[in-house]
Parts: C-alpha cells; sequence; structure tokens
C-alpha cells in the first residue's frame, strides 16, 4: 500500500519536513513503489549501501526522532530516481537533498551514555561507549552558482548517452576518486567530458574546466578559480591552492575537469575531496600512487556514427556510411575528418573512401591540406618520441601492415617460425619489448591496448595519418613479412570450436594484409580455413564475400590451377555459404562447375577425399531441388564410394549415411530411415552434436510413422539444448507432434517461438526458416486461428518460390497445407481452386505415389463435391487406398481419409466391405489418441476434414 505523506502535526515545517517531501516527489515519480522493491532494485547495484525495507517505510514515513544518515538517504534517492517515470537528474536530486540534509538541526549533544552491562555478560568486558555524532559542514548555498568556460561544442557531437550515463554512475560511486576518461587521440574525450559538464553543471555550486597540457597551464587555471571565489592572494601559490581545494571541500558540490593531461606531475593539482573530478588523458595510468577509476572513451556505435554522417549529409545511403566508417573508422575524429574532406573536395562519398585508403595521395599531410589539431598532434607525438625510442618505428610499422583491428602478441610470436626479414626477427624475439611496446604507444595516444597488454589496435584515422607520415619504404618488405606471420598464426582445424578464437583474430587482417595477392599455396590454405570457419560460425555474408573475393583472386594468372585441392575446397564452402543462406541455384551451379574440375576416380587420396565432399554436397542439391528420386539413388551410390574409401568411423563416411537418411523420407521410406538412424544412434562413441543430429533424424522417421508421442519423448533433451540448428529441429518436430496429438496450445507457442528464432538465425529464405514456416500455419490452422495460418501458409509458399523457383514441389506442397485451411473452414470452392492444380503439379514433378502427392490427394477428395460429375466419386476410395499403401492403415492420416471415404459412402448410401465404417474409424482414433482430441470430434460431428504436409529437414 502506498506511504501517504507525514502531515505537519506529525512532522513540522522546516529542513527536515522539506527533505521527507522531496523525497515522496520522488515516491511518486517512481510510481510508489513497495518498499520491499525499492530495496531489492538497490541490492541489485553493488556500489551503493543496502537498504532494508523496513528503513525506507521509517524513513517515508519520517517516524524516528533524529535524521536519517546520509549514507542510508543516498541509496534511496539514487534508486527512486533511475525507477521514476520522468528522466530525473539523480545528481542533482543529490546536491538538493544534501543541502537540504546538511541543514537539519542536530539533537543537543549529551554526555556519553553507557547502556546497562547485560547480567549474563562477563565481569571484565568493557561496556560500549555511543557518542553523538559531530556538527556537519555548512553547505555553499546552490544558488551561488560559479561555472567557468567550456571549450566549444562540436556541431557534429552525437550520442554518447551511455557514456554520459557512465560517468554520472561512476562519480556518484566514488565521489572522492579521479575519473580518467582516456583514449587514443581524436577518440572524443575532451567533448564528451564538455558534454557531461553542459547536462549537469546545475548539480554543481561549482564547475570548472582546466587545460592541463602542462603543470603550470593548469595552475594558472586553479588560481583564477580561487581569484573568482575570492580567495585572499598570497604569496606562495601553493598554499593559496591549498587554500582553493578546502574551500571546494567544504562547497561539497563541485566538478574539475584537467583536460588533456600528459605528465604524472600534475597529480598533485588533481585533487578530489568532497567533490568530483574528472581527468580526460591518452594513459590511463599517468598518475602515480594509487590507480584513479578509468573509462576508456569507446569508438561510436553504428548508429551514432550514421547520426554523426547525416549531419553533413541527410542523403547519404547506408552502403556509403558502411564504406567511409570502414576507411575512417568510428571515432569523432575519424569522421569529422571524413566530414570536412567531403565538404572541402567536393567529392562524392564512395570517392572519398577510396582516395583516404590510398596512402599514396597524403589526402590528410599533404603540402596544401589544412591543419588540423589531431592530425598535428598525430605527428608531434611520432616525431618525438619516435626521437626518444627509435625501436618503436619497427613495431609501428608492422602493425599499421595488419590493418586497424587488434593485433594480438601471440600472433606476431608465431611468426618467429616463419621466413621473415631480419629486422623483425629481432623485433619479434623479444616479447617483453613487443608489450611495452604496445603500452607506449597506447600512452601516448596512437593505439588502443587490450587491458593486459595482449594486442594493440591503431585506431582506422591515426592509422591513415601515420602511414602517410612514415612512407612506403618498406611497404612490400612489412606486406610480406605480416602475410607469413598471419600464414603461421593460421591454427587450421576450423571445425575444431577450440580454434575459433584464434581464427576470429586472424579474420579481420586478410583484406589489409593483402592475403589473396600472395599468390602462395599456403595462403589459400589459410583463406580456406578462413571460410570454413566463417561458414560454421554462422557468418555468412562474410564468408561469401571472402568466397567470391577468393574467386576472383585465382582467377588471375598465377593462381594455383583451377583443379587443385585448394581451389576445390574453397569453392566448395562458399557453395556451403550460398546454400545455408537459401541461395540454392547459386550454390548448386558453384558445385556442379567443381565436380566438372575433378576426376571421376582419382587416385590421390586428399582428391578422392575432395571428389566424395563434392559428391554429398551434389546430393543434398539435387534434394533441393526437388529431385528427390535422383537424390536418393545419388546419396546410395555414393554412400557405397564412401565405404569403399573410408573406415567405418570416418565422419565422412558418416555425414553420406545422414544424407542417404534425408533421401529416404523425402521419398517416404520411413521404416528403412528408422532402421538405420536406430543403428546409427547406437554407435559408441559418436560426437554429443551428430548423436543430436541423428536423434533429429529418427525423430522425423517416427513422424513418418505416425508414432507421435515416441518422438516427443526421443529429442526431449535436445529442445533444451543451446541455441543452434539441432535444437531448432528438434523444437520443431516437437512443436508439430504436440499438434498431431491435440496439444495445440503448446504446439502454436512453440513453434511460433522456434519459428522467429530462425528468422532471427537464418533468415526467411533458409531451408529450416520455410520449413517451420509452414509447421507453425499448420498449427494455427488445427487451432482455428485461420486468418493467421493463411498469412503464414503464403510467407512458406513465396518464401519458396523465391529460393527454389515457381514450379518447384514445395511450392505446392505450401498451397497443399493453403487448401487444408479453407476446407476446415469448409469453404470446398477455395478449396479445390488450389489444390486441383497444386495435385496436378505434385504428380508430375514427384509421382502420383509420392507421400506429398498421396496427401494432396486426400485433400483434393475432400474438396470434391458428392454432385460434382462421376470421375470425382473415385477419389476418395483412390486417396483412402494410397493412403493406406503408403502409411499403413492406423496411421492418423490414414484414418482421416478412411473417415471421408466412409461418409462419402454413407452420403451415396454405398456398401464397402473393405473399407472400414466410421464406427471402426472412430473407434481407432478414441483408442489412438483420447476422446478429447480435436479430430475425434470433427469426425463424430461430421465436420469438415483436412489433412496437411510436413516437410523432413534437409
Amino acid at each position: 500500500m502506498p506511504i501517504a505523506l507525514p502531515g505537519p502535526d506529525a512532522l513540522p515545517e522546516g529542513p527536515r519536513r522539506d527533505l521527507v517531501v522531496r523525497l515522496h516527489t520522488l515516491y511518486r515519480q517512481a510510481g510508489r513503489p513497495a518498499t520491499r522493491n525499492i530495496s531489492r532494485r538497490i541490492e541489485t547495484d553493488r556500489s551503493l549501501e543496502t537498504v532494508s525495507h523496513e528503513t525506507i517505510n521509517s524513513i517515508l514515513r519520517a517516524k524516528n526522532k533524529n535524521a536519517p544518515t546520509w549514507n542510508k538517504l543516498k541509496p534511496i534517492i539514487i534508486t527512486l530516481c533511475r525507477m521514476s517515470e520522468n528522466q530525473v537528474d539523480s545528481s542533482r536530486e543529490l546536491v538538493e537533498c544534501l543541502a537540504l540534509w546538511n541543514q537539519i538541526e542536530e539533537p543537543q549533544s549529551e554526555p556519553e551514555t553507557v547502556p546497562e552491562r547485560d547480567a549474563g555478560a562477563p565481569d571484565n568486558e568493557r561496556p560500549v561507549v555511543v557518542r553523538p555524532v559531530p556538527r556537519r559542514y555548512a553547505v555553499v548555498p546552490v544558488e551561488s552558482r560559479l561555472h567557468g568556460a567550456l571549450p566549444a561544442r562540436s556541431p557534429l557531437f552525437t550520442g554518447r548517452e551511455q557514456t554520459l550515463d557512465e560517468i554520472e554512475h561512476r562519480l556518484s560511486r566514488s565521489p572522492e576518486a579521479l575519473l580518467v576518461l582516456h583514449g587514443p587521440i581524436g577518440a572524443g574525450k575532451t567533448q564528451t567530458a564538455a558534454e557531461y559538464v553542459r547536462q549537469h553543471h546545475n548539480a554543481y555550486a561549482i564547475t570548472w574546466w582546466v587545460p592541463a597540457g602542462t603543470v603550470e597551464q593548469a595552475r594558472q587555471s586553479l588560481l583564477r578559480l580561487a581569484d573568482a571565489l575570492e580567495i585572499p592572494a598570497d604569496d606562495s601559490p601553493r598554499r593559496r591552492l591549498d587554500e582553493l581545494f578546502d574551500e571546494l571541500a567544504r562547497s561539497r558540490s563541485y566538478l574539475l575537469v584537467f583536460d588533456g593531461v600528459l605528465s604524472a606531475d600534475l597529480r598533485t593539482l588533481a585533487r578530489a575531496k568532497n567533490g568530483h573530478v574528472i581527468v580526460t588523458a591518452r594513459n590511463p595510468n599517468w598518475a602515480q600512487g594509487s590507480p584513479p577509476d578509468a573509462l576508456e572513451i569507446p569508438d561510436l556505435d553504428e548508429g551514432e556514427a550514421a547520426q554523426l554522417l547525416r549531419k553533413r549529409d541527410p542523403r547519404i545511403t547506408v552502403a556509403q556510411i558502411a564504406a567511409v566508417a570502414a576507411v575512417a573508422g568510428r571515432t569523432p575524429f575519424g569522421l569529422a575528418e571524413a566530414c570536412r574532406l567531403h565538404r572541402e573536395l567536393n567529392c562524392d562519398w564512395a570517392e572519398l573512401a577510396q582516395r583516404l585508403a590510398d596512402p599514396e595521395n597524403r589526402i590528410l599531410t599533404g603540402p596544401g591540406r589544412t591543419s588540423r589539431p589531431a592530425i598535428e598532434t598525430v605527428r608531434s607525438v611520432l616525431q618525438e618520441r619516435l626521437a626518444s625510442e627509435p625501436y618503436l618505428l619497427p613495431l609501428l610499422t608492422l602493425l599499421l601492415g595488419f590493418g586497424p583491428s587488434p593485433v594480438w602478441v601471440w600472433m606476431l610470436r608465431r611468426g618467429m617460425d616463419g621466413d621473415i626479414s631480419p629486422g623483425t626477427r629481432h623485433l619479434l624475439a623479444d616479447p617483453a619489448r613487443i608489450r611495452h611496446g604496445m603500452a607506449t604507444l597506447a600512452a601516448i595516444g596512437l593505439a588502443r591496448r587490450h587491458p593486459d597488454g595482449d594486442w594493440a589496435r591503431i585506431p582506422e584515422l591515426v592509422r591513415l595519418v601515420l602511414r602517410e607520415l612514415i612512407g612506403s619504404s618498406r611497404e612490400d618488405a612489412t606486406r610480406r613479412d605480416v602475410v607469413e606471420i598471419l600464414l603461421r598464426a593460421d591454427p587450421a582445424r576450423p571445425a575444431d570450436r577450440g580454434s575459433w578464437e584464434l581464427h576470429q583474430a586472424i579474420t579481420a587482417h586478410l583484406g589489409p594484409a593483402g592475403l589473396l595477392d600472395s599468390m602462395r599455396p599456403p595462403a589459400y590454405r589459410t583463406v580456406h580455413h578462413q571460410l570454413r570457419f566463417l561458414y560454421l560460425t554462422g557468418k555468412l555474408h562474410d564468408a561469401q564475400r571472402l568466397g567470391h573475393d577468393a574467386e576472383k583472386a585465382l582467377a588471375r594468372p598465377g593462381a594455383p590451377v583451377p583443379a587443385s585441392g585448394v581451389v576445390l575446397l574453397i569453392k566448395r564452402d562458399l557453395a556451403n555459404a550460398l546454400r545455408a543462406d537459401g541461395r540454392y541455384r547459386e550454390a548448386s551451379r558453384l558445385t556442379e562447375a567443381a565436380t566438372a574440375l575433378v576426376r571421376d576416380d582419382p587416385e590421390d587420396t586428399e582428391d578422392r577425399a575432395i571428389v566424395l565432399d563434392l559428391a554429398r554436397d551434389r546430393g543434398h542439391d539435387l534434394r533441393i531441388a526437388g529431385d528427390y528420386a535422383n537424390a536418393y539413388d545419388h546419396d546410395e551410390d555414393t554412400q557405397e564410394r564412401h565405404r569403399a574409401a573410408f573406415a567405418d568411423d570416418d565422419p565422412r563416411l558418416l555425414a553420406s549415411r545422414d544424407n542417404l537418411s534425408v533421401s529416404r523420407r523425402f521419398l517416404g521410406k520411413y521404416l528403412d530411415a528408422e532402421a538405420a538412424d536406430r543403428a546409427d544412434l547406437e554407435r559408441p562413441g559418436d560426437h554429443p552434436r551428430r548423436r543430436a543430429r541423428v536423434a533429429n533424424a529418427l525423430a522425423e522417421d517416427l513422424y513418418g510413422l505416425g508414432r507421435f508421442a515416441e518422438l516427443v519423448e526421443s529429442v526431449a533433451p535436445i529442445t533444451v539444448s543451446e541455441p543452434g540448428r539441432e535444437p531448432h529441429r528438434a523444437r520443431r518436430i516437437t512443436g508439430v507432434a504436440l499438434r498431431r496429438l491435440g496439444r495445440l496450445l503448446p504446439a502454436v507457442d512453440q513453434l511460433g517461438a522456434c519459428y522467429q528464432a530462425c528468422m532471427d538465425q537464418w533468415g526467411e529464405r533458409h531451408e529450416l526458416t520455410l520449413v517451420v514456416c509452414m509447421s507453425f500455419a499448420n498449427a494455427l490452422r488445427a487451432r482455428g486461428q485461420f486468418a493467421s495460418a493463411l498469412h503464414y501458409c503464403l510467407l512458406a509458399e513465396q518464401g519458396y518460390r523465391s529460393a527454389l523457383g515457381a514450379d518447384h514441389p514445395l511450392v505446392h506442397v505450401a498451397r497443399v497445407n493453403t487448401a487444408a485451411v479453407h476446407l476446415i473452414r469448409d469453404d470446398r470452392a477455395a478449396a479445390a481452386q488450389i489444390i486441383n492444380p497444386a495435385y496436378d503439379a505434385l504428380a508430375g514433378l514427384v509421382g502420383a505415389g509420392h507421400p506429398f502427392t498421396v496427401l494432396a490427394g486426400v485433400n483434393r477428395a475432400f474438396a470434391a463435391s458428392i454432385s460434382e460429375p462421376e470421375p470425382v466419386w473415385s477419389w476418395p476410395r483412390t486417396a483412402y487406398e494410397q493412403a493406406r499403401d503408403t502409411f499403413g492403415a492406423d496411421h492418423l492420416d490414414t484414418l482421416l481419409a478412411g473417415a471421408g471415404f466412409a461418409a462419402t459412402r454413407a452420403a451415396r448410401d454405398e456398401e464397402d466391405g473393405l473399407a472400414p465404417g466410421l464406427d471402426q474409424i472412430l473407434s481407432a482414433l478414441r483408442r489412438r489418441f483420447g476422446s478429447g482430441h480435436e479430430v475425434v470430434a470433427r469426425v463424430a460431428g461430421g465436420l469438415p476434414l483436412a489433412v496437411d504436409i510436413e516437410v523432413p529437414t534437409a
């Protein structure tokens, strides 16, 4: 129950009442939450002291005679501000509440009291002395404000909301610790600090900006602050500064910003006592003694970068933004330079990106270029440090060759085993010097560095400036060294998840290092490993981009021959990435072209393995194309060839068996598939991921056999696994089985969530996404949500049409399921318009005896009216007999076909002793599914019936 503000009788007018009134204002803005909720929210923030809900209740009701302690009030104020429906400045509230709290009269001092000794306490135990709380300092009235001048706000300043919130959080958490905003040259430290002051200056009585490039510059600025506060002059500037900081401490409401700190000597001037101090510096470890609280200013995120560039050109496209950011980076410095050059050079964004990327253009530092402070800073820092530490030049030159992504120490050390230049070998021989050099580059603002010193990265535009300044005298040698280091760092084995972190570290360097231009077979092996890594980790667009770039490079003179193993592997994994992205026809053409390059029966073991890899892919493409019969024959032959080439436990032989299992399901050979998959599942020692794949295959076999409850139990452990293809397959087939068992609500919930997850992970054209989309539509139809069911049927049809072509069997399967919705709605005319051409198309594409066609025939019979011409009278009989021969007499779809046939016979007053009657069918349905199943009710009530098609996963 909300807590009411105490009345004047319980809480008289005065500072204490004013404080409680202000707390109640925050309490109302937060929606009057329960005190337990406030207490729990405080507990979740480890930077705040915990406060019990009883204490919060007592403070809001003003029950205690004495004022609450500030360390209890502060967490309540901060938390109520965060819970508010409005945007509340917590810093300002803290200052205002602190001022009121300091004005509350303290109780009169009383003599020290000694509590009565517990009778059970030992005689020699000393009593606890309770001392009165000392009186607090008076606060400088907040109305008396002094705000120094700030740097001009950049017209391109953008975003930074999360960073500004983090600054506020850290200052509130550790008010007397220096907060150091650090980062490389151009990261936006100064502008971010100035923006924080602008947004929060009303929370402070005093704010002052201290230029701190030198100690003397900072001292003079602080003395000007002393003048403004009318602190008397003194013969000793040092004593006057001490008096200044004493005065600031008494105010308890000040913010100082020391901007551009370079010297550790300034630590004596940057003091924080009862106030807030922010320092901007390139080096987070500039201070001596106790380490300050350091916050690195990150690059702008993608949205902020786009927002900044649109301030320069509202018509800039998404592609242009990506091109500019890829070259100029996402620091405010880099993007601001791009905007300036776009204006001065009057060129389009694509041309600007190309000109920036080539250091020979000297677009940033060449003669006649406008002098920019950040660029001049890079120039002066480079000259100064190379003069004092010349060993930095080889390290800096090497890092520039890798590009603007993190360069790891382990990666550089691997290069020691390669054919690198003597100078680079000397550099890499000393890991301590590498780490020290990286730390120095970060400290002087030319790089970012891993907190533990494991990597360094040079921001994009700083890299461009350095490349122009250093020149290209060693560029060719450096590029050869970088390529050799990357080849030696390649961990190979991309299928081993333990290698993924190492592969990820290499990925970003392939382009800047020019790995594809080296024309060396080892380089293409690394490209293949990278391509496969990207494919296996689901980065399909990156894999396609790398694969297409590799194909262009392989077309140049001097590249490896087209039929070499590494070339075929690159083509194969590019086809895998295309196929996984729903670009099936492109993948099929690529696989066919690669297959045409190799001999049918090679003697070389490696070539034989590649040929068989391509053969498995070819079977996959045949299935995707809807050529199920040829896919089955091809997979049978491919499995025999694998048996002749590989041992029983070889992963490639097991993969060929998996492919044949899929082809069996697409032809309705469920008994054969079940026997093979059950035998595979019982194999000892298989990897857990393969066991999950085989378990899902067996579940789909059981679905085809109509054993729904058994399949739900078999894949239950997989459905709770981590996200991935196999858990999604298990969730989909479980949802389908739940629907067939009559558990419609959990089926709809599970399939809906599964569809959204597949959309998020693979997109709308992926094979599994489309399969789940149809299953979701079927579940919605069974639950009576017809409009939604038709929507998802149409999505599936359009998806298959787009990915596979207009006359693919699965396009017509989606139309069969659409007709089922119309049938259940008892709209036979609409159903007939769809189902009749769909049946004819399936009969022509996959054959009249294929399970897809048989189920389409059942719905065609349901849609036919008893008043139609005599030729259609045979359809219910034919549909039932084909369903019985295909699925078995007790399969649910056969029973539904039989119910339709029995109803037709009853309407025509016909007899057929060989086919079951309605009583027999209802008896079988009740025994298998229970009397509450929705299908039982439909058959018993003579309501419209329909079957649907659930497609096996490929």
